[in-house]
């Protein structure tokens, strides 16, 4: 039983793993490698040792930041960088200003015409519901078929005159309309072509 204790206590040890080399070993190992796989393990090849240890190179406590000064050159860099963005966002805010009175003046214009030209069309339009009443009024106290037709040939011909009158009109007034609407937009457009 001995002899089986013995082997089963030597193949345990020599299952074992083998020792880690210590962090200074393993770094000189790896300094010994050489840095292209089949060259020879000169000492030009070798990779030099740096010292990441030292953990102090970033401590900013050594040195006096508020004593330090800002280059003139920087100084002066910077001054024009928020003269200049200054300068942009007031004009950036004048126009956008520029364009919100554009479009307030064109949507109180087009309101008004709007309200002008519904004006119209309903005076258009009792105009010709009056001259409609009027002709069969007029039709009722027709007493033959000549003046029948005689009141209606004056009647169709007095609707083609005032239709045509109300036609030419609203035709005018759309266009006015169009014209004062868009006037504002296009008094901004150019004042925004000519500052640039």
């Amino acid at each position: 039983m001995t002899t089986a204790k013995t082997t089963a206590k030597t193949k345990t040890a020599a299952s074992k793993p083998a020792a880690k080399p210590t962090a200074k070993a393993a770094a000189t190992e790896t300094v010994a490698a050489p840095i292209i796989p089949g060259m020879p393990n000169f000492e030009a090849f070798k990779v030099p040792e740096i010292p990441f240890g030292d953990t102090n190179m970033f401590d900013l406590s050594k040195y006096d930041v508020k004593n330090m000064e800002v280059p003139a050159m920087v100084r002066d860099m910077a001054e024009k960088a928020v003269s200049q963005s200054k300068d942009g966002y007031a004009k950036a805010k004048a126009a956008a200003e520029d364009s919100i009175d554009a479009v307030e003046e064109t949507l109180e214009t087009v309101r008004e015409t709007s309200l002008e030209y519904q004006q119209r069309a309903i005076d258009n339009a009792k105009a010709s519901t009056d001259a409609v009443y009027d002709f069969f009024k007029d039709m009722f106290g027709v007493k033959s078929v000549s003046e029948a037709v005689e009141l209606q040939t004056s009647f169709a011909r007095q609707q083609f005159e005032m239709l045509s009158a109300q036609t030419k009109d609203m035709s005018e007034l759309a266009g006015k309309a169009a014209t004062e609407s868009f006037k504002p937009a296009k008094d901004a457009a150019e004042k925004a072509m000519k500052a640039a």
